[in-house]
């Protein structure tokens, strides 16, 4: 090798590695990272040659760009997700072809997988939304090996430990009532909606009156999952059936066919996409004096009052449409004011006296 170790080149902002191995000449793109960042993947590589591990005319070690290409091209196919959720799952690739793709997959370490985290962290992205493009990532890797495409490791792929999976911020009824007094007119049905069944954004805002079954007093609901189409049913109490028979009763007066429950203040259905209900709801938020809420917190305000009134986290799991249980557990302390009753409960026929022989009072 040159200088008996390689050396680097920069073209543009791409940066290279060049080397000798058997007499002849090897260039290898790094993409566009730091020297420091590139030492690693080197340092692997170097490690191959040594060990004659690496063969560079045999080996199956396609750019990034190429597996991320072949996901696509299966996800596409093989998806069932909603448009939606679709949309987002191809974003998520483009963000990891964008850093990745000039790196081959052996290329790809835990070092350059964690500058992709710290970049992303200093684009503002939040932690959650890191860990489902980390996922992906692993997805991606697993993906190209099943299709023989890539014959080496999968990377180390370390996601952040997801604090916010245990925030619980909920309202009480009193709270709630001043925010919906504090939404506009329009806007009230849809935070009394959600209030009441716990769904969440995406499933709200694109209901349809063909998933309404006044008869049966359900809510059929496709949920958002990027692998199957899973369809459950919310059942509908008082308060949800006589909102949305209202609802309906002033679409059918208005002459509004497009087929959405829900209407932004011009009777159009909301554009979930660009997020514009946000708006209307922190400003709902603000003049009701209530602090560190989301529009998600309300599915969290209606979870935590099932499990308050009913003491029962099965039931809690079953409205959410919760897969696992451990989702759930979030809401199990609310529940323990009831088991302490429980306990106390049999005392007046359990109960014992310090004395034997003493009939207890």
């Amino acid at each position: 090798m040159p200088r008996g170790d390689g050396y680097y080149r920069r073209k543009g902002k791409v940066l290279y590695w060049e080397f000798m191995h058997k007499g002849r000449r090897y260039t290898i793109r790094l993409g566009n990272i730091t020297k420091s960042e590139a030492r690693p993947i080197v340092a692997k590589i170097k490690a191959k040659i040594i060990s004659g591990e690496w063969d560079e005319e045999n080996r199956k070690d396609p750019f990034m760009t190429e597996l991320i290409e072949a996901y696509r091209k299966w996800y596409e196919s093989h998806s069932r997700a909603r448009r939606r959720s679709k949309e987002v799952h191809l974003y998520r690739l483009d963000l990891l072809k964008e850093f990745f793709g000039n790196l081959r997959a052996s290329e790809v370490t835990w070092f350059t997988v964690e500058n992709y985290k710290s970049r992303r962290l200093e684009k503002g992205a939040g932690k959650t939304t890191i860990n489902k493009e980390l996922k992906l990532l692993k997805s991606v890797f697993n993906k190209a090996r099943e299709l023989e495409l890539y014959d080496g490791e999968v990377p180390k792929i370390e996601v952040f430990r997801e604090e916010g999976e245990e925030r619980l911020r909920y309202i009480s009824p009193e709270e709630a009532r001043r925010l919906i007094e504090a939404c506009p007119e329009w806007f009230r049905p849809v935070v009394i909606f959600a209030l009441n069944t716990g769904l969440r954004a995406g499933e709200i805002f694109s209901l349809t009156w063909d998933s309404v079954d006044f008869e049966n007093r359900v809510i059929r609901i496709e949920s958002e999952s990027t692998k199957t189409k899973d369809v459950y049913t919310v059942p509908m109490n008082d308060v949800v059936y006589n909102l949305l028979k209202r609802v309906k009763e002033m679409q059918e007066r208005e002459g509004i066919r497009h087929g959405y429950v829900f209407t932004n203040s011009k009777g159009l259905p909301y554009k979930y996409e660009d997020r514009t209900y946000r708006r209307v709801f922190v400003n709902a938020c603000r003049r009701a004096g209530i602090k560190d809420f989301r529009f998600h917190d309300l599915r969290h305000t209606f979870a935590s009052w099932v499990a308050m009134n009913s003491r029962d986290i099965y039931a809690v799991q079953k409205l959410l449409n919760h897969k696992d249980l451990r989702m759930t557990k979030r809401y199990a302390h609310l529940t323990q004011q009831y088991l302490k009753e429980v306990v106390n409960s049999i005392s007046d026929f359990a109960s014992f006296s310090e004395k034997p022989g003493e009939e207890s009072a």
